[in-house]
Protein backbone atom coordinates (compact mmCIF):
# COMPACT_ATOMS: atom_id res chain seq x y z
CA UNK A 1 0.00 0.00 0.00
CA UNK A 2 1.16 3.59 -1.00
CA UNK A 3 1.96 6.20 1.43
CA UNK A 4 -0.75 8.77 1.75
CA UNK A 5 -0.57 12.04 0.11
CA UNK A 6 -1.45 14.81 2.59
CA UNK A 7 -3.14 17.93 1.26
CA UNK A 8 -2.23 20.97 3.53
CA UNK A 9 -5.31 23.07 3.49
CA UNK A 10 -4.90 25.78 6.31
CA UNK A 11 -1.76 26.50 9.35
CA UNK A 12 -2.34 23.29 11.52
CA UNK A 13 -5.24 21.44 8.99
CA UNK A 14 -4.51 19.01 6.35
CA UNK A 15 -6.69 16.15 4.97
CA UNK A 16 -6.14 13.05 2.51
CA UNK A 17 -8.16 12.54 -0.21
CA UNK A 18 -10.45 8.82 -0.22
CA UNK A 19 -9.02 7.13 -3.65
CA UNK A 20 -12.61 5.88 -5.11
CA UNK A 21 -15.29 8.03 -2.57
CA UNK A 22 -17.02 11.22 -3.45
CA UNK A 23 -18.60 13.29 -1.46
CA UNK A 24 -20.53 15.49 -3.96
CA UNK A 25 -18.67 16.11 -6.97
CA UNK A 26 -15.05 15.52 -5.68
CA UNK A 27 -13.23 12.71 -3.52
CA UNK A 28 -14.09 12.97 -0.02
CA UNK A 29 -11.41 14.02 2.54
CA UNK A 30 -10.53 12.96 5.86
CA UNK A 31 -9.52 15.97 8.23
CA UNK A 32 -6.95 16.57 10.53
CA UNK A 33 -5.59 18.65 12.95
CA UNK A 34 -2.03 19.48 13.78
CA UNK A 35 -0.78 21.89 16.40
CA UNK A 36 1.38 22.01 19.45
CA UNK A 37 1.56 21.73 23.51
CA UNK A 38 4.53 22.23 25.11
CA UNK A 39 6.70 22.16 22.69
CA UNK A 40 5.57 18.75 21.47
CA UNK A 41 3.58 17.85 18.42
CA UNK A 42 0.05 16.74 18.46
CA UNK A 43 -1.96 15.14 15.59
CA UNK A 44 -5.49 14.34 15.89
CA UNK A 45 -8.16 13.19 13.54
CA UNK A 46 -11.21 14.87 13.10
CA UNK A 47 -13.24 12.35 10.31
CA UNK A 48 -14.61 12.42 6.84
CA UNK A 49 -16.38 15.49 5.10
CA UNK A 50 -18.97 12.88 4.11
CA UNK A 51 -19.40 12.99 7.91
CA UNK A 52 -19.73 16.87 8.06
CA UNK A 53 -16.54 17.96 8.72
CA UNK A 54 -15.31 21.03 6.73
CA UNK A 55 -12.85 23.33 6.59
CA UNK A 56 -14.70 25.70 8.75
CA UNK A 57 -15.59 23.34 11.56
CA UNK A 58 -11.96 21.90 11.73
CA UNK A 59 -10.59 25.87 12.33
CA UNK A 60 -13.56 26.38 14.75
CA UNK A 61 -12.32 23.16 16.65
CA UNK A 62 -8.88 24.05 16.39
CA UNK A 63 -9.20 27.82 17.34
CA UNK A 64 -9.69 26.76 20.57
CA UNK A 65 -7.47 24.30 21.35
CA UNK A 66 -4.12 26.71 20.55
CA UNK A 67 -5.54 29.48 22.82
CA UNK A 68 -5.82 26.92 24.98
CA UNK A 69 -2.12 26.51 24.65
CA UNK A 70 -1.36 29.34 24.83
CA UNK A 71 -3.36 30.75 28.17
CA UNK A 72 -2.51 27.57 29.80
CA UNK A 73 -6.38 27.18 30.30
CA UNK A 74 -8.86 25.03 28.86
CA UNK A 75 -8.39 21.54 27.34
CA UNK A 76 -5.40 21.76 25.08
CA UNK A 77 -6.51 18.59 22.95
CA UNK A 78 -9.38 16.59 21.66
CA UNK A 79 -8.83 14.06 24.00
CA UNK A 80 -8.38 16.85 26.58
CA UNK A 81 -11.90 17.91 24.81
CA UNK A 82 -13.49 14.76 25.30
CA UNK A 83 -12.82 13.50 28.87
CA UNK A 84 -14.32 17.12 29.74
CA UNK A 85 -17.40 16.71 27.98
CA UNK A 86 -17.38 13.47 29.25
CA UNK A 87 -17.28 14.34 32.85
CA UNK A 88 -19.72 17.14 32.37
CA UNK A 89 -22.18 14.51 30.81
CA UNK A 90 -21.97 12.26 33.63
CA UNK A 91 -22.43 15.36 36.61
CA UNK A 92 -25.17 16.40 34.59
CA UNK A 93 -26.78 12.70 34.44
CA UNK A 94 -25.78 12.38 38.35
CA UNK A 95 -27.63 15.75 38.89
CA UNK A 96 -30.39 14.35 36.51
CA UNK A 97 -30.76 11.30 39.08
CA UNK A 98 -30.20 13.06 42.43
CA UNK A 99 -33.06 15.36 41.21
CA UNK A 100 -35.75 12.03 39.93
CA UNK A 101 -34.95 10.61 43.19
CA UNK A 102 -35.17 13.66 44.76
CA UNK A 103 -38.54 14.16 43.11
CA UNK A 104 -39.80 10.82 43.60
CA UNK A 105 -43.27 10.78 44.67
CA UNK A 106 -44.37 8.76 47.96
CA UNK A 107 -46.38 5.80 46.11
CA UNK A 108 -43.17 5.83 43.92
CA UNK A 109 -41.00 5.31 46.94
CA UNK A 110 -43.23 2.74 48.63
CA UNK A 111 -42.96 0.37 45.57
CA UNK A 112 -39.56 0.82 44.83
CA UNK A 113 -37.58 1.16 47.68
CA UNK A 114 -39.02 1.04 51.13
CA UNK A 115 -41.40 -2.16 50.69
CA UNK A 116 -38.43 -4.69 49.40
CA UNK A 117 -36.58 -3.21 51.82
CA UNK A 118 -39.30 -4.29 54.45
CA UNK A 119 -39.47 -7.60 53.11
CA UNK A 120 -36.06 -8.52 53.50
CA UNK A 121 -35.66 -6.94 57.11
CA UNK A 122 -39.14 -7.84 58.65
CA UNK A 123 -41.41 -10.68 59.38
CA UNK A 124 -44.68 -10.82 56.98
CA UNK A 125 -46.95 -10.29 59.50
CA UNK A 126 -45.02 -7.07 60.35
CA UNK A 127 -45.00 -5.56 56.54
CA UNK A 128 -48.36 -6.93 55.79
CA UNK A 129 -49.60 -4.58 58.18
CA UNK A 130 -47.30 -1.74 56.55
CA UNK A 131 -49.32 -3.09 53.52
CA UNK A 132 -52.78 -2.33 54.82
CA UNK A 133 -52.01 0.82 56.81
CA UNK A 134 -50.43 2.21 52.75
CA UNK A 135 -53.64 1.18 51.31
CA UNK A 136 -55.97 2.16 53.25
CA UNK A 137 -54.60 5.43 54.80
CA UNK A 138 -51.22 6.39 53.22
CA UNK A 139 -51.46 6.67 49.54
CA UNK A 140 -54.62 8.33 49.32
CA UNK A 141 -53.36 11.21 51.02
CA UNK A 142 -49.74 11.22 50.41
CA UNK A 143 -49.29 9.13 47.16
CA UNK A 144 -48.74 11.74 44.66
CA UNK A 145 -46.81 13.91 46.53
CA UNK A 146 -42.94 13.97 46.15
CA UNK A 147 -41.17 12.72 49.55
CA UNK A 148 -39.52 15.58 49.95
CA UNK A 149 -42.82 18.04 49.76
CA UNK A 150 -44.94 16.13 52.57
CA UNK A 151 -45.38 19.14 55.26
CA UNK A 152 -47.26 19.01 58.44
CA UNK A 153 -50.36 20.27 56.53
CA UNK A 154 -50.12 16.68 54.35
CA UNK A 155 -50.22 15.08 57.92
CA UNK A 156 -52.83 17.28 59.21
CA UNK A 157 -54.94 15.56 56.46
CA UNK A 158 -54.23 11.75 57.35
CA UNK A 159 -55.22 12.72 60.79
CA UNK A 160 -58.48 14.51 60.16
CA UNK A 161 -59.25 11.48 58.12
CA UNK A 162 -58.53 8.92 60.94
CA UNK A 163 -60.56 10.75 63.23
CA UNK A 164 -63.41 10.84 60.90
CA UNK A 165 -63.32 7.15 60.69
CA UNK A 166 -63.29 7.19 64.68
CA UNK A 167 -59.88 5.44 64.94
CA UNK A 168 -58.35 4.43 67.89
CA UNK A 169 -55.20 6.24 69.86
CA UNK A 170 -53.36 3.23 68.78
CA UNK A 171 -54.51 3.09 65.77
CA UNK A 172 -53.57 6.19 64.22
CA UNK A 173 -49.93 5.67 66.74
CA UNK A 174 -49.39 2.99 64.29
CA UNK A 175 -50.53 4.18 61.12
CA UNK A 176 -48.70 7.27 61.36
CA UNK A 177 -45.64 5.40 62.28
CA UNK A 178 -45.60 3.55 59.35
CA UNK A 179 -45.55 6.45 57.37
CA UNK A 180 -43.14 7.88 59.60
CA UNK A 181 -41.02 5.00 58.91
CA UNK A 182 -41.18 5.20 55.09
CA UNK A 183 -39.85 8.70 55.59
CA UNK A 184 -36.97 7.83 58.06
CA UNK A 185 -35.52 5.13 55.45
CA UNK A 186 -36.20 7.70 52.69
CA UNK A 187 -33.69 10.06 54.96
CA UNK A 188 -31.12 6.99 54.89
CA UNK A 189 -31.00 7.08 50.97
CA UNK A 190 -29.85 11.22 51.53
CA UNK A 191 -32.94 12.74 50.77
CA UNK A 192 -34.28 15.86 52.95
CA UNK A 193 -37.32 14.83 54.37
CA UNK A 194 -39.81 16.59 57.28
CA UNK A 195 -40.24 13.70 59.63
CA UNK A 196 -42.90 15.01 62.84
CA UNK A 197 -42.71 12.95 65.83
CA UNK A 198 -45.90 11.69 67.13
CA UNK A 199 -46.44 13.47 69.87
CA UNK A 200 -46.63 16.80 67.27
CA UNK A 201 -48.86 15.07 65.16
CA UNK A 202 -51.25 13.96 68.42
CA UNK A 203 -50.86 9.91 67.18
CA UNK A 204 -49.95 8.70 70.70
CA UNK A 205 -51.51 6.45 72.92
CA UNK A 206 -51.00 5.41 76.94
CA UNK A 207 -48.18 3.57 77.36
CA UNK A 208 -50.77 1.10 79.18
CA UNK A 209 -53.07 -0.51 76.76
CA UNK A 210 -54.22 -3.21 78.53
CA UNK A 211 -57.50 -4.29 77.57
CA UNK A 212 -59.96 -4.80 80.92
CA UNK A 213 -62.69 -7.20 79.26
CA UNK A 214 -62.78 -10.45 80.31
CA UNK A 215 -65.06 -12.68 78.67
CA UNK A 216 -66.87 -14.26 81.07
CA UNK A 217 -68.30 -18.24 80.16
CA UNK A 218 -71.68 -16.95 79.91
CA UNK A 219 -70.53 -14.74 76.85
CA UNK A 220 -68.49 -17.24 75.13
CA UNK A 221 -71.23 -19.85 75.27
CA UNK A 222 -73.25 -17.10 73.64
CA UNK A 223 -70.85 -16.03 71.09
CA UNK A 224 -70.14 -20.05 70.29
CA UNK A 225 -74.28 -20.71 70.51
CA UNK A 226 -74.88 -17.85 67.90
CA UNK A 227 -71.68 -18.38 65.56
CA UNK A 228 -72.11 -22.33 65.29
CA UNK A 229 -75.52 -21.43 63.56
CA UNK A 230 -74.10 -17.95 61.33
CA UNK A 231 -71.34 -19.57 59.77
CA UNK A 232 -69.66 -23.08 61.81
CA UNK A 233 -66.37 -22.15 59.66
CA UNK A 234 -65.66 -19.17 61.61
CA UNK A 235 -67.07 -20.86 65.04
CA UNK A 236 -64.37 -23.62 64.46
CA UNK A 237 -61.91 -20.77 64.22
CA UNK A 238 -63.03 -18.81 67.75
CA UNK A 239 -63.70 -21.90 69.27
CA UNK A 240 -60.27 -23.00 68.66
CA UNK A 241 -58.82 -20.05 69.53
CA UNK A 242 -60.49 -20.19 73.07
CA UNK A 243 -58.90 -23.68 73.55
CA UNK A 244 -55.77 -22.29 72.72
CA UNK A 245 -55.33 -18.68 73.32
CA UNK A 246 -53.41 -18.33 70.32
CA UNK A 247 -52.95 -15.40 68.52
CA UNK A 248 -55.00 -14.40 65.63
CA UNK A 249 -52.04 -14.60 62.79
CA UNK A 250 -50.97 -18.40 64.85
CA UNK A 251 -54.63 -19.48 64.11
CA UNK A 252 -55.03 -18.29 60.36
CA UNK A 253 -51.16 -19.21 59.39
CA UNK A 254 -52.08 -23.19 61.50
CA UNK A 255 -51.42 -26.09 58.48
CA UNK A 256 -52.10 -29.75 58.76
CA UNK A 257 -48.35 -30.14 58.85
CA UNK A 258 -48.64 -28.72 62.68
CA UNK A 259 -51.05 -30.69 63.90
CA UNK A 260 -49.76 -34.11 65.19
CA UNK A 261 -53.00 -35.86 66.50
CA UNK A 262 -50.94 -38.99 66.97
CA UNK A 263 -48.66 -37.24 68.53
CA UNK A 264 -50.88 -35.57 70.59
CA UNK A 265 -48.94 -32.41 69.72
CA UNK A 266 -49.58 -29.27 67.97
CA UNK A 267 -47.32 -26.56 66.80
CA UNK A 268 -47.29 -22.95 66.29
CA UNK A 269 -44.01 -21.96 63.49
CA UNK A 270 -42.55 -18.51 62.94
CA UNK A 271 -44.86 -16.80 65.65
CA UNK A 272 -44.74 -13.03 66.98
CA UNK A 273 -41.56 -13.19 68.72
CA UNK A 274 -40.04 -15.64 65.92
CA UNK A 275 -40.02 -18.56 68.24
CA UNK A 276 -41.65 -21.59 67.02
CA UNK A 277 -44.33 -22.93 70.57
CA UNK A 278 -45.45 -26.52 71.01
CA UNK A 279 -49.21 -26.73 72.38
CA UNK A 280 -50.59 -30.57 73.74
CA UNK A 281 -53.97 -31.47 71.85
CA UNK A 282 -56.33 -31.60 74.70
CA UNK A 283 -59.53 -33.84 74.29
CA UNK A 284 -61.53 -30.95 73.03
CA UNK A 285 -59.16 -30.02 71.01
CA UNK A 286 -58.54 -33.61 69.23
CA UNK A 287 -62.34 -33.63 68.64
CA UNK A 288 -62.61 -30.04 66.82
CA UNK A 289 -59.59 -31.49 64.69
CA UNK A 290 -61.34 -34.82 63.92
CA UNK A 291 -64.46 -32.79 62.80
CA UNK A 292 -62.69 -30.40 60.52
CA UNK A 293 -59.98 -32.79 58.70
CA UNK A 294 -56.76 -33.56 58.54
CA UNK A 295 -56.05 -32.77 55.15
CA UNK A 296 -53.40 -32.35 53.23
CA UNK A 297 -50.20 -31.41 55.42
CA UNK A 298 -49.70 -27.47 53.42
CA UNK A 299 -53.38 -26.73 53.60
CA UNK A 300 -54.55 -24.70 56.01
CA UNK A 301 -56.62 -26.21 59.17
CA UNK A 302 -58.93 -23.56 59.19
CA UNK A 303 -61.10 -21.74 55.65
CA UNK A 304 -63.75 -19.70 55.73
CA UNK A 305 -66.74 -19.75 53.92
CA UNK A 306 -65.63 -19.61 50.84
CA UNK A 307 -62.65 -21.79 51.05
CA UNK A 308 -60.17 -19.96 51.82
CA UNK A 309 -57.80 -19.02 54.65
CA UNK A 310 -58.85 -16.63 56.75
CA UNK A 311 -56.85 -12.96 56.03
CA UNK A 312 -58.29 -11.19 59.45
CA UNK A 313 -60.70 -11.62 61.67
CA UNK A 314 -63.81 -13.61 60.63
CA UNK A 315 -67.14 -11.34 60.14
CA UNK A 316 -68.78 -13.55 61.79
CA UNK A 317 -67.41 -12.97 64.91
CA UNK A 318 -67.82 -9.06 64.87
CA UNK A 319 -71.36 -9.34 63.74
CA UNK A 320 -72.04 -11.83 66.66
CA UNK A 321 -70.45 -9.71 69.15
CA UNK A 322 -72.46 -6.57 67.76
CA UNK A 323 -75.71 -8.26 67.72
CA UNK A 324 -75.27 -9.49 71.61
CA UNK A 325 -74.52 -5.78 72.52
CA UNK A 326 -71.60 -6.74 74.41
CA UNK A 327 -70.09 -3.49 73.81
CA UNK A 328 -72.83 -1.31 73.82
CA UNK A 329 -71.64 2.11 75.92
CA UNK A 330 -67.87 0.31 76.23
CA UNK A 331 -65.07 2.34 76.12
CA UNK A 332 -61.67 1.47 74.16
CA UNK A 333 -60.30 -1.15 76.55
CA UNK A 334 -63.25 -2.66 77.54
CA UNK A 335 -64.72 -3.98 74.30
CA UNK A 336 -64.80 -7.50 73.32
CA UNK A 337 -62.54 -7.58 70.47
CA UNK A 338 -61.12 -10.91 69.45
CA UNK A 339 -57.84 -10.34 71.05
CA UNK A 340 -60.23 -10.21 74.08
CA UNK A 341 -59.99 -14.22 73.87
CA UNK A 342 -56.86 -14.32 74.06
CA UNK A 343 -56.74 -12.20 77.00
CA UNK A 344 -59.45 -14.61 79.04
CA UNK A 345 -57.82 -17.36 78.20
CA UNK A 346 -54.26 -16.02 80.06
CA UNK A 347 -56.46 -14.99 82.78
CA UNK A 348 -57.80 -18.55 83.30
CA UNK A 349 -54.64 -20.05 82.95
CA UNK A 350 -52.77 -17.66 85.41
CA UNK A 351 -55.24 -19.38 88.02
CA UNK A 352 -53.53 -22.76 87.43
CA UNK A 353 -50.10 -22.12 85.87
CA UNK A 354 -47.00 -20.52 87.52
CA UNK A 355 -45.31 -17.80 85.27
CA UNK A 356 -42.91 -19.62 83.68
CA UNK A 357 -45.41 -22.13 82.37
CA UNK A 358 -47.73 -19.36 81.41
CA UNK A 359 -45.50 -17.49 79.58
CA UNK A 360 -44.88 -20.82 77.54
CA UNK A 361 -47.99 -21.68 76.81
CA UNK A 362 -48.97 -17.91 75.67
CA UNK A 363 -45.45 -17.40 73.62
CA UNK A 364 -43.99 -14.66 75.89
CA UNK A 365 -40.84 -14.25 76.06
CA UNK A 366 -41.09 -11.45 79.13
CA UNK A 367 -41.91 -11.60 82.76
CA UNK A 368 -43.29 -8.19 82.04
CA UNK A 369 -45.11 -9.25 79.27
CA UNK A 370 -47.02 -11.87 81.01
CA UNK A 371 -47.62 -10.13 83.84
CA UNK A 372 -49.13 -7.37 81.55
CA UNK A 373 -51.56 -9.91 80.25
CA UNK A 374 -52.49 -11.61 83.14
CA UNK A 375 -55.58 -9.98 85.10
CA UNK A 376 -56.25 -10.21 88.94
CA UNK A 377 -58.68 -12.27 90.50
CA UNK A 378 -61.17 -9.78 91.94
CA UNK A 379 -62.42 -12.39 94.55
CA UNK A 380 -58.75 -13.25 95.56
CA UNK A 381 -58.47 -9.30 95.71
CA UNK A 382 -61.30 -9.09 98.05
CA UNK A 383 -60.30 -11.55 100.20
CA UNK A 384 -56.79 -10.44 100.54
CA UNK A 385 -57.63 -6.94 101.21
CA UNK A 386 -60.27 -7.86 104.03
CA UNK A 387 -57.33 -9.83 105.86
CA UNK A 388 -55.43 -6.91 106.11
CA UNK A 389 -57.87 -4.93 109.29
CA UNK A 390 -57.35 -8.40 110.90
CA UNK A 391 -53.33 -8.21 110.37
CA UNK A 392 -52.87 -4.81 111.63
CA UNK A 393 -55.86 -3.58 113.93
CA UNK A 394 -57.68 -6.44 115.55
CA UNK A 395 -55.93 -7.12 119.08
CA UNK A 396 -54.46 -11.13 119.26
CA UNK A 397 -56.00 -12.96 121.68
CA UNK A 398 -54.25 -13.97 124.71
CA UNK A 399 -52.04 -17.14 124.44
CA UNK A 400 -52.29 -18.67 127.84
CA UNK A 401 -49.32 -21.11 127.74
CA UNK A 402 -50.03 -24.81 129.12
CA UNK A 403 -47.79 -26.20 131.89
CA UNK A 404 -46.52 -29.83 131.58
CA UNK A 405 -47.80 -32.13 134.19
CA UNK A 406 -45.31 -34.36 135.29
CA UNK A 407 -45.98 -37.69 135.48
CA UNK A 408 -45.82 -39.37 138.97
CA UNK A 409 -43.74 -42.49 139.27
CA UNK A 410 -45.16 -45.82 139.89
CA UNK A 411 -44.72 -47.04 143.46
CA UNK A 412 -44.20 -49.94 142.02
Amino acid sequence: MGQDTWIKLAPGIRCREHPTRKHGVKPDRYFVLRYTVNGKSKQEALGWASQGWTLEKARAKLAPLKEAARTGEGPATLAETRELAEAHREQEEVARQEEATRRVLFDDFWRDNFLPHAKRTKKETSWGKEVQHFNKWLSPIFGKIPVVDIKMQHWELLMKELDKAGRSQRSKEYITGTGRRVLRHAKTMGLDVNIPTGKQLGATAPRDNRRLRIITSKEARAIQEKLKVSDVNAWRFVKFSFLTGCRLAEARRLKWKDVDLEAGKLTFRDTKNKSTRILPITPALKDLFTEIGPKAAGEPVFLSQVGRAYSEVPTAFKKVVADLGFNKDRGPRERVTFHTIRHSVATQLAKRLNLRELMDTMGWKSVEMAARYVHSDPENQKRAMASLDQAFFEEAGEVVPFKRTRRKKDPR
